[in-house]
């Protein structure tokens, strides 16, 4: 009976590790740090690959944005072009969860970003705390964005390139934050896009949806990693608000 005791709480016990792990956001750097030039971090792609399965970011000196998905980290470069990182690349901002979606909704046509939001904000049960977001789908019509490289300290606000992609399968990477941890992440939503051929990517600022899937998961806990460099002890870090997002087009308050 004793034998069959521990092995029930022992069971238990891994469980629970493997929920918390699960619904735990390990944040390398933050938007603050970003916007006030901190644009180099210490944090390898093969170190942050073991954090998680899912999620987004920048590289060093912002050469171009990040997205993870199915364990595969991605830089999206100019006009979308898309790669596999490097392993010995390094990232000064990244968000990254462990994340398999099963249980799907199911989204009909969408006319535009602004109603995908919409839709969504109504799912979210609690919120007070964030939420990582899957949409799989076909999308006849996508605007995105690039992000142009900085070199460490520089706070100018820089003009990002967009362009558009036409009927065309991928999914949506993101997260849903709520507006009182602006400081140290993008607030509302945040979506980066990958073909399902991997050949193109980018930053959503607009979008129309044919049919799609979407998963929400509740993020319980973030682990929030400073970058260890001497940029990050330089700078001079303030805390952004709701209209430095909207002037850098990270942020739509519909």
């Amino acid at each position: 009976m004793r034998k069959k005791y521990f092995y029930f709480s022992f069971l238990l016990f891994i469980l629970n590790i493997n929920l918390c792990q699960a619904s735990t956001l390990v944040q390398i750097g933050n938007t603050s740090a970003v916007l006030s030039g901190v644009t180099e971090g210490n944090t390898s792609i093969s170190e942050l690959k073991q954090y998680g399965n899912f999620g987004l970011g920048t590289f060093n000196n912002i050469a171009g944005e990040m997205i993870v998905l199915d364990s595969n980290v991605y830089q999206i470069g100019e006009n979308g072009k898309t790669i596999l990182a490097d392993l010995k690349w390094k990232t000064p901002y990244a968000e990254i969860i462990h994340f398999s979606p099963k249980l799907f909704d199911h989204l009909n046509t969408i006319a535009n970003y602004r109603t995908l939001k919409k839709i969504i904000y109504v799912k979210l049960n609690n919120k007070n705390i964030p939420y990582a977001i899957y949409v799989k789908g076909q999308f006849p019509y996508l605007k995105l964005r690039s992000r142009s490289p900085r070199s460490a300290l520089d706070t100018k606000n820089k003009i990002e390139k967009t362009y558009d992609l036409k009927q065309i399968n991928g999914t949506l990477v993101g997260y849903w934050f709520p507006e009182y941890l602006m400081n140290l992440t993008v607030p509302g939503f945040h979506f980066h896009f990958i073909s399902d051929d991997k050949k193109q990517s980018g930053h959503v600022l607009d979008l129309k949806i044919e049919k799609a899937n979407f998963a929400l998961k509740e993020i319980n806990k973030i682990e929030l990693q400073f970058p260890q460099t001497d940029i990050y002890q330089k700078a001079r870090i303030t805390a952004p608000t709701l209209s430095t997002y909207q002037k850098i087009q990270l942020y739509d308050p519909d």
